[in-house]
């Protein structure tokens, strides 16, 4: 485990991480322009947050698809 401190508005919030997922987190805030060295804003988080959700739904989408073209061949 990892203990993450993310700086949220002025406030430090700690959690703790798996150690894989919190690389991947730290390098995917990096890639959105998120810093986990900087004081991180509500609205950047919500805007990561709605961008994750639809990863998601697109991903569910697509394995719904795929599921339906393998029930047609079948």
């Amino acid at each position: 485990m990892k203990k993450v401190i993310f700086p949220i508005t002025s406030r430090r919030l700690e959690v703790d991480l798996d150690d894989d997922f919190a690389k991947f987190l730290s390098k995917d805030l990096e890639d959105n322009g998120v810093g986990l060295n900087q004081n991180i804003e509500i609205s950047q988080l919500l805007q990561l947050y709605l961008k994750a959700l639809y990863k998601e739904y697109r991903s569910e989408e697509q394995i719904r698809t795929l599921l339906n073209k393998i029930e047609e061949l079948n």
